[in-house]
């Protein structure tokens, strides 16, 4: 890790992995491990959050350096992303279904698999840019960091949405 150029860039591209091929999918699988080896999305969540916080600076110093609106190299926003839409299907397992007995009789639906789910679904959504991810990202009208940080929050709250909705029509419809 080279920090001559500061620890703001060291945090946008985490620690360089943004510089890999595919750098928004290998921090967004960083964040699915974490929840993973923890079975929730506790720690992700908090990450999430941090990272949220430490974004505009460590952004505004990655544009700076490479002098590009939305560098590829910054992942901040895929961390935050994964980590708010494995925090929802969290939520929602904890306060609506942890306790059922269909929860725990179904393999399927254990959390791991479920953060597995939400992980492939977000992921799709950040990398296509179907619908609402398209349009924030596409929006001219605002701020090139709120445009890089919309579509990845906009990913992670269809993501979310999908695998809560799979998840209800299955435990409480069929």
């Amino acid at each position: 890790m080279d920090f001559s150029k500061g620890l703001n860039i060291q945090l946008a591209t985490l620690f360089g992995i943004g510089k890999l091929p595919g750098g928004g999918t290998w921090s967004s699988l960083i964040i699915l491990l974490i929840a993973l080896a923890e079975r929730s999305a506790e720690t992700a969540s908090f990450i999430a959050f941090f990272s949220l916080t430490i974004a505009p600076r460590a952004y505004k110093k990655l544009v700076k350096e490479l002098n590009a609106e939305d560098p590829k190299e910054f992942v901040l926003d895929e961390i935050i992303g994964m980590g708010m839409s494995l925090g929802l299907v969290n939520i929602f397992i904890y306060f609506f279904i942890s306790n059922t007995d269909e929860f725990s009789t179904m393999e399927i639906f254990n959390r791991n698999n479920l953060f597995i789910i939400t992980f492939i679904v977000f992921r799709f959504f950040d990398i296509s840019k179907v619908g609402p991810v398209g349009w924030i990202e596409n929006n001219k009208n605002e701020t090139p960091y709120m445009r890089v940080i919309g579509d990845d929050i906009a990913a992670a709250l269809l993501s979310a949405l999908i695998v809560i909705i799979f998840l209800s029509i299955n435990l409480w419809v069929l």
